[in-house]
Protein backbone atom coordinates (compact mmCIF):
# COMPACT_ATOMS: atom_id res chain seq x y z
CA UNK A 1 0.00 0.00 0.00
CA UNK A 2 1.32 3.41 -0.99
CA UNK A 3 1.97 5.79 1.95
CA UNK A 4 -0.59 8.54 2.48
CA UNK A 5 0.58 12.19 2.44
CA UNK A 6 -1.00 14.54 4.99
CA UNK A 7 -0.27 17.51 7.21
CA UNK A 8 1.20 16.53 10.57
CA UNK A 9 -0.82 16.87 13.76
CA UNK A 10 0.16 16.97 17.41
CA UNK A 11 -0.52 13.23 17.49
CA UNK A 12 2.44 12.75 15.10
CA UNK A 13 5.06 14.29 17.38
CA UNK A 14 6.57 11.02 18.69
CA UNK A 15 6.95 9.74 15.12
CA UNK A 16 8.36 13.08 13.96
CA UNK A 17 10.95 12.84 16.74
CA UNK A 18 11.87 9.33 15.61
CA UNK A 19 12.26 10.46 11.98
CA UNK A 20 14.38 13.47 12.98
CA UNK A 21 16.58 11.20 15.11
CA UNK A 22 17.00 8.76 12.21
CA UNK A 23 17.75 11.59 9.79
CA UNK A 24 20.56 12.92 11.97
CA UNK A 25 22.02 9.61 13.11
CA UNK A 26 22.29 8.29 9.54
CA UNK A 27 25.17 10.71 9.01
CA UNK A 28 26.25 11.19 12.63
CA UNK A 29 26.05 7.79 14.39
CA UNK A 30 27.18 9.20 17.76
CA UNK A 31 24.59 11.93 18.50
CA UNK A 32 25.94 12.76 21.95
CA UNK A 33 22.63 12.18 23.73
CA UNK A 34 20.00 9.50 24.17
CA UNK A 35 16.95 9.25 21.99
CA UNK A 36 14.70 9.74 25.04
CA UNK A 37 16.46 12.98 25.97
CA UNK A 38 16.26 14.23 22.41
CA UNK A 39 12.61 13.21 22.03
CA UNK A 40 11.60 15.16 25.12
CA UNK A 41 13.17 18.42 23.89
CA UNK A 42 11.94 17.80 20.35
CA UNK A 43 8.38 17.28 21.58
CA UNK A 44 8.40 20.69 23.30
CA UNK A 45 9.61 22.35 20.09
CA UNK A 46 7.18 20.43 17.85
CA UNK A 47 4.15 21.13 20.09
CA UNK A 48 4.81 24.85 19.86
CA UNK A 49 5.59 24.70 16.13
CA UNK A 50 2.53 22.66 15.17
CA UNK A 51 0.23 24.73 17.39
CA UNK A 52 1.20 27.98 15.67
CA UNK A 53 0.85 29.31 12.15
CA UNK A 54 4.52 29.57 11.14
CA UNK A 55 5.39 25.87 10.82
CA UNK A 56 3.70 23.24 8.65
CA UNK A 57 4.85 19.66 8.29
CA UNK A 58 3.93 17.18 5.59
CA UNK A 59 4.20 13.54 6.53
CA UNK A 60 4.01 10.24 4.71
CA UNK A 61 2.24 7.53 6.71
CA UNK A 62 2.32 3.87 5.87
CA UNK A 63 1.05 0.98 8.00
CA UNK A 64 0.43 3.23 10.99
CA UNK A 65 3.95 4.70 11.13
CA UNK A 66 5.46 7.79 9.57
CA UNK A 67 7.99 6.96 6.87
CA UNK A 68 8.84 10.49 5.77
CA UNK A 69 8.41 14.17 6.54
CA UNK A 70 9.25 17.62 5.20
CA UNK A 71 9.02 20.80 7.27
CA UNK A 72 8.04 24.27 6.03
CA UNK A 73 8.58 27.45 8.04
CA UNK A 74 6.82 30.62 6.92
CA UNK A 75 9.06 33.67 7.18
CA UNK A 76 7.29 37.02 7.34
CA UNK A 77 8.73 39.85 5.32
CA UNK A 78 9.02 43.44 6.52
CA UNK A 79 6.31 45.59 4.88
CA UNK A 80 7.37 47.92 2.06
CA UNK A 81 5.75 51.27 1.25
CA UNK A 82 5.12 50.27 -2.37
CA UNK A 83 3.35 47.05 -1.34
CA UNK A 84 1.40 48.36 1.64
CA UNK A 85 0.40 45.50 3.87
CA UNK A 86 0.11 43.14 0.93
CA UNK A 87 3.55 41.59 1.41
CA UNK A 88 3.68 37.83 1.21
CA UNK A 89 5.85 35.57 3.35
CA UNK A 90 8.28 33.12 1.84
CA UNK A 91 8.60 29.51 2.84
CA UNK A 92 11.76 27.83 4.09
CA UNK A 93 11.66 24.11 3.27
CA UNK A 94 13.79 21.97 5.57
CA UNK A 95 14.25 18.52 7.08
CA UNK A 96 13.23 16.53 4.02
CA UNK A 97 13.56 12.89 5.05
CA UNK A 98 12.28 9.55 3.81
CA UNK A 99 13.26 6.31 5.52
CA UNK A 100 15.74 4.27 3.44
CA UNK A 101 13.34 1.43 2.51
CA UNK A 102 10.92 3.99 1.02
CA UNK A 103 13.46 6.00 -1.00
CA UNK A 104 13.52 5.98 -4.78
CA UNK A 105 9.78 5.38 -5.04
CA UNK A 106 8.64 8.97 -5.55
CA UNK A 107 7.55 9.57 -1.96
CA UNK A 108 9.80 12.59 -1.40
CA UNK A 109 8.63 14.03 -4.72
CA UNK A 110 5.01 13.56 -3.72
CA UNK A 111 5.51 15.32 -0.39
CA UNK A 112 7.49 18.16 -1.95
CA UNK A 113 4.86 18.48 -4.68
CA UNK A 114 2.23 18.95 -1.97
CA UNK A 115 4.33 21.71 -0.41
CA UNK A 116 4.83 23.51 -3.73
CA UNK A 117 1.09 23.30 -4.47
CA UNK A 118 0.25 24.53 -0.95
CA UNK A 119 2.74 27.43 -1.25
CA UNK A 120 1.27 28.46 -4.59
CA UNK A 121 -2.30 28.31 -3.22
CA UNK A 122 -1.24 30.26 -0.11
CA UNK A 123 0.29 32.87 -2.43
CA UNK A 124 3.71 32.70 -0.80
CA UNK A 125 6.38 34.93 -2.32
CA UNK A 126 8.67 31.94 -2.91
CA UNK A 127 10.03 28.75 -1.41
CA UNK A 128 13.68 28.37 -0.51
CA UNK A 129 15.73 25.35 0.50
CA UNK A 130 19.33 24.42 1.13
CA UNK A 131 19.35 20.77 0.09
CA UNK A 132 22.25 18.46 0.75
CA UNK A 133 23.90 16.51 -2.05
CA UNK A 134 21.46 13.60 -1.65
CA UNK A 135 18.34 15.73 -2.06
CA UNK A 136 19.42 18.31 -4.65
CA UNK A 137 17.86 16.33 -7.51
CA UNK A 138 14.61 15.94 -5.53
CA UNK A 139 14.30 19.71 -5.19
CA UNK A 140 15.27 20.28 -8.83
CA UNK A 141 12.51 17.91 -9.99
CA UNK A 142 10.03 19.97 -7.93
CA UNK A 143 11.02 23.17 -9.76
CA UNK A 144 13.62 24.61 -7.37
CA UNK A 145 16.46 26.34 -9.21
CA UNK A 146 19.79 27.73 -8.02
CA UNK A 147 19.56 31.36 -6.98
CA UNK A 148 22.65 33.51 -6.67
CA UNK A 149 20.91 36.23 -4.65
CA UNK A 150 21.29 34.66 -1.22
CA UNK A 151 24.33 35.52 0.84
CA UNK A 152 25.11 33.63 4.00
CA UNK A 153 27.44 33.82 6.96
CA UNK A 154 28.24 30.38 8.31
CA UNK A 155 29.25 29.90 11.91
CA UNK A 156 31.35 27.06 13.26
CA UNK A 157 28.75 25.84 15.74
CA UNK A 158 26.36 23.17 14.40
Amino acid sequence: MEPNIAMATLHDIPELARLRWQMHTEDHPDPGETFDGFAEGFAAFAREALSGQMWHVWVAEGSGLLVGSIWLQLVERVPRPDLGWGHRPFGYVTNAYVEPPHRGKGLGSRMLGEIVAWGRAAELNSLIAWPDDRSTSLFARAGFTPDSEALTVRFENP
